[in-house]
């Protein structure tokens, strides 16, 4: 069985959340995966790229700010 894959983005300042969370669409083509991230803008943005995207996720607090499970 292979690890999920964890986009960390926790710090990082928009763009950088959105783009590597469509990279992530893109490498794991349907595959579940993880976005952190530790700000409400980035938290805002990811959530619509994954909308925009049509995947299903959960949203849940982290240690050190939010974890989308796609």
């Amino acid at each position: 069985m292979s690890e999920q894959a964890i986009v960390d983005a926790r710090g990082l300042s928009c763009p950088e959340p959105v783009l590597l969370t469509q990279e992530a669409l893109r490498e794991q083509a349907g595959a579940a995966f993880a976005v952190l991230v530790s700000s409400p803008t980035a938290r805002d943005n990811v959530e619509r790229t994954l909308q925009a995207a049509q995947r299903r996720f959960a949203v849940a607090p982290d240690a050190e700010g939010l974890r989308f499970a796609v």
